[in-house]
């Protein structure tokens, strides 16, 4: 009985007619892995650049430093406030016990004609006390603002912070035209394969039908949309400079929910959705190449 069963069990043989077809889908194929890698790090990009500007603020690090640096430049200014109004203020409220002739602001010269025509003697100047000053913080002048030990810190942040958005805006920018290029070619690379495969009658037509379909979806993602239709801006590829224009005017806590679901949605969500079904159809696509391709050698 056992005999019976295992001759009644069908074998697939390699189809000899199918050779000439087989050497021209591994051709085909091989462009297809191409332009799939090639489109999937254009999109990973796209995320990465998101993911860089929203959560670790590598391209916000100049604004974020604005309230750090008026933090610095806050004693400055608060200075400049009690110089001004001690400026203002009478000379014998600010030192009890000098004579209205011996306010700093008059020279030593007239401080001296001034003791002598009242009948006293000018005062000796005192010699400066051991580690009097010495080890102190001393105020600068009046009119030079605080510098603020971070001053430079903030201020290499800030050409840091100014360096990667060119160094990222450069490379998203070839990145987008080479992702939609790529994604368009990627689709049409599928569509020959699914019709070589369809001319020499092989197996793997359901899951090369399925990573078409998928395809054509993943370009509906990504495709400038915004040049066809004024109103539809939404493209997984999008354009760097408005996810930091987005980013500065504060779209992702805004008090609208609509306007920050749309944030998220545009450059988060869409390009999350437009990697998944570009996996998906590298998944189907693999298939069908193991039942059209590696079945028949």
């Amino acid at each position: 009985m056992a005999q019976e069963q295992k001759r009644d069990q069908t074998v697939r043989l390699p189809n000899p007619s199918a050779q000439p077809f087989v050497a021209a889908l591994k051709t085909v194929r091989f462009f297809a892995v191409l332009f799939f890698w090639v489109t999937m790090v254009c999109v990973l990009a796209h995320v990465a650049a998101f993911v860089l500007t929203e959560w670790v603020g590598l391209y916000s690090v100049s604004s974020a430093s604005e309230p750090a640096e008026e933090a610095v430049r806050a004693p400055a200014s608060w200075l400049g406030l009690v110089e001004s109004s001690a400026v203002a203020a009478e000379p014998g409220e600010l030192f009890p016990n000098v004579a209205p002739e011996q306010t700093p602001g008059k020279a030593p010269a007239e401080s001296g004609k001034a003791n002598a025509a009242s009948g006293q003697d000018a005062p000796e100047p005192k010699a400066p006390e051991p580690g009097g000053t010495e080890g102190k913080v001393i105020a600068p002048p009046a009119g030079e603002p605080a510098q603020g030990p971070d001053e430079d810190t903030l201020q290499r942040r800030r050409v840091r912070a100014r360096y990667y958005r060119e160094l990222t805006a450069n490379v998203l920018g070839p990145a987008r035209a080479v992702g939609i290029l790529a994604s368009i070619l990627l689709a049409v690379t599928v569509f020959l394969y699914l019709q070589i495969a369809l001319l020499g009658r092989l197996a793997g037509i359901r899951q090369l039908t399925r990573s078409l379909f998928l395809l054509l979806l993943f370009l509906a993602t990504v495709l400038p949309w915004g040049s066809v239709f004024e109103d539809v801006q939404a493209s997984s590829l999008f354009d760097f400079e408005q996810l930091l224009s987005a980013h500065a005017l504060g779209a992702a806590a805004s008090d609208d929910s609509l306007e920050a679901a749309g944030y998220y949605g545009r450059y988060l969500v869409f390009p999350a959705i437009s990697v998944l079904l570009l996996g998906l159809a590298g998944i189907h696509f693999a298939g069908g190449y193991s039942r059209s391709v590696l079945a028949n050698e």
